[in-house]
Parts: C-alpha cells; sequence; structure tokens
C-alpha cells in the first residue's frame, strides 16, 4: 500500500513536471514566433514610414528638375540635371558652379521647375569729369551700366566705349560731359575814307573836313565746352551797336599860287568875309589881342576857325599874320589892320580866299 501510494505520487509528480515542460515551451515559441514576425514586416515598416514622411510635405527629399544659366562677359553657358537640394548655394555647388560675392543670383519656380540665372561680377573703372572710381557690375553692356549707376547722358555727351559696346574685367568707361556756351564780345569797327575833290584848295593840298571815328560790333561766338574746357568757338551772330563815321578829306584843284614867281606854302584855303579897320587912338590902345602893335599885316580872326600866329596870305592885302580879335570877328570873317582911315575905308567889304600858309 505504501508502494502504490508512493506510486501514486510519482504519478501526480509527473503530471506537474510536464505541465511546467509545457508552460516552458509555448513561452519560447512565443518569442520565435515575434522575432520572425518583425523580421518578415521591418521592410515594408520602413518602406510605409517613408512614403507618409515624404506625403506629409517634407519637399527637401523631392527629386526636381533644375535649369541653370551663367552669364559672363567671355560668354553665356547653360545646364540641366536632376536633384533633390533645395538651397541655391547647395544647388550651384552640387553643378560646380562658382559663385562670388557680388555675383547676382535670381530664381525663378514654375510648376516644379526651378531656374537660377548667375551673373558673373566683373570690376570696371569709369571716369568722368570729376570722378575715377572702381566700379562692380553685373551688365556687360556700356548703356546698361551707366543706366545702373543713375548717369545721364545730354545730347552733346560722348560715351567711350559707346553705349552699345560690350566690356569685360578691367575696361574704362569714359563719360565726356559736352555742352555749348556762347559769350559776345566787342571789338572796333574801322572807319572808311573817302576823298572829295574842292577847287579851293591848291592842287597837292588835302584838307580834312570830317574826322573818321570808329564804330563798335557785337560779336557773338559759340563755343564747344568739353568736360570744362572750351574746345573750339564759330560765329554765329554779329550786330553793329554802334556805326563807324567815314573820314572825308578835300584834296586840291586848284592851281598854285605864286607870288612873285614862287609858289607859296599853301597849307589850306578858306573862302571868308574880310573887311578892313585901322588903330583909332580915339578908341584903341594900339595894341592887338595878342599884345602887339597894330599895324599892316596884322589881322583879327576867330581863333575858333584860325589859331592866333597863323601865317596867311590875302589876294589883294598880301601877307598877314593872325595877332588881333574881335567881338563882330566871328566864324569865317576875317578883319584886316591898315595904316590909317582912308585904307579901311577903301578895302570895304570883300569875299574871297585866304590861304593858310605853312612855315
Amino acid at each position: 500500500m505504501e508502494d502504490m501510494e508512493a506510486s501514486g505520487n510519482g504519478t501526480d509528480g509527473l503530471r506537474a513536471v510536464c505541465r511546467s515542460e509545457e508552460r516552458h515551451t509555448n513561452h519560447k515559441g512565443g518569442q520565435l514566433l515575434a522575432k520572425w514576425t518583425f523580421k518578415a514586416v521591418r521592410p515594408w515598416l520602413f518602406g510605409a514610414l517613408a512614403a507618409a514622411t515624404i506625403g506629409t510635405g517634407l519637399a527637401s527629399t523631392q527629386y526636381r528638375p533644375v535649369t541653370i544659366h551663367i552669364f559672363s562677359p567671355t560668354g553665356n553657358r547653360s545646364m540641366k540635371f536632376w536633384t533633390f537640394k533645395t538651397k541655391v548655394r547647395n544647388i550651384l555647388a552640387q553643378a560646380r558652379v562658382p559663385l562670388a560675392a557680388r555675383d547676382r543670383v535670381q530664381v525663378t519656380r514654375n510648376r516644379g521647375n526651378t531656374t537660377i540665372l548667375v551673373r558673373d561680377a566683373i570690376p570696371i573703372w569709369v571716369r568722368t569729369a570729376h570722378r575715377h572710381f572702381k566700379y562692380w557690375t553685373t551688365e556687360y553692356h556700356v548703356g546698361s551700366i551707366l543706366s545702373h549707376l543713375g548717369i545721364k547722358l545730354q545730347p552733346l555727351d560722348k560715351v567711350r566705349p559707346p553705349l552699345t559696346a560690350s566690356i569685360t574685367a578691367g575696361s574704362t568707361v569714359d563719360v565726356i560731359r559736352q555742352w555749348l556756351v556762347k559769350k559776345s564780345v566787342t571789338s572796333s569797327l574801322p572807319f572808311a575814307v573817302t576823298y572829295r575833290p574842292d577847287p579851293r584848295l591848291v592842287k597837292g593840298r588835302k584838307q580834312v573836313i570830317q574826322h573818321g571815328r570808329q564804330g563798335v560790333v557785337s560779336t557773338t561766338i559759340q563755343y564747344l565746352v568739353q568736360n570744362g574746357s572750351p574746345l573750339n568757338g564759330k560765329v554765329v551772330a554779329k550786330k553793329v551797336t554802334k556805326p563807324p563815321s567815314p573820314e572825308v578829306i578835300a584834296y586840291g584843284t586848284a592851281p598854285a599860287v605864286t607870288v612873285n614867281g614862287h609858289a607859296m606854302p599853301i597849307q589850306r584855303q578858306m573862302y571868308m568875309v574880310s573887311t578892313g579897320y585901322w588903330p583909332n587912338p580915339a578908341w584903341s590902345s594900339g595894341l592887338t589881342a595878342s599884345g602887339t602893335p597894330a599895324h599892316y599885316g596884322v589881322v583879327a580872326v576867330d581863333p575858333a576857325v584860325i589859331p592866333l600866329g597863323t601865317r596867311l596870305y590875302v589876294p589883294g592885302y598880301g601877307y598877314a599874320v593872325a595877332e588881333d580879335t574881335g567881338s563882330a570877328i566871328v566864324g569865317n570873317r576875317i578883319d584886316l589892320c591898315f595904316n590909317n582911315q582912308s585904307q579901311a575905308m577903301n578895302w570895304g567889304v570883300r569875299p574871297l580866299e585866304v590861304y593858310i600858309l605853312g612855315n
């Protein structure tokens, strides 16, 4: 009985051992199944996560087309390729396009296509009338450069090279300012000389009847000024502001006057009205206006017409010297001095030619 009980207890122990082994075996099988399941679904899981990531808006992982146009004075070039990159600098680096600090970059996007314009900056020199400076530009035509600098040209200004010319690095653009200036100057206008025949003058003698007077002419000159310096000028207008007066000279046509066969040194001759007088002690001191004694050969004249001290020859009277004056002797009048009253009365009043003698 004790053995059978022992045997019975053994059966129960065996069952307990079997149930414990069964539980252990089921746990290990579950772990193996879990590991196998994870390995099987891992590729699909990562793919689903990547698709979810792209679908949620991470555009940086999109593969897109890019066109790059590069402009430079030495020539232009273009390239097209596909990229995941979004930053312009990274795209240009991938395309191996160098980018300097002064280069100009312009980006446009249209329907998923990206276009990048790169303009190389180059140094040039700009020279104006008052400045000479270095300038970095991404324009390669003279006209565009001046427009970006705000330099406005006037109609007469010049530019070297011309506005339509292309330039390269290190070129010099000269802006030459030009304008017109008008200046008025005055100058003398010479007078003309005319000659007139005068029968009262002896042949070979001349007399200035009217002195010439110079005129004044205003001349307007237009100058082309370049950068402040006048280049050339031309006369654009002339105006006489004061006309000249001609000089009139009379020349003698009368035959030479001779006395005792000798020709007299006549300078000129004048048509005058002559009278006679004598130094009456009752009303005259006997002295002339020159302080000399009044006697035959002394004549009274208008000093404004014949200066005192002038030597004369009066036909019918003879040689005389202008030494006296008189209140009634004005203009072309001459009073001849005689030694007595009868001679003066006999002379009376006579119009005649009076000859002015030289020394």
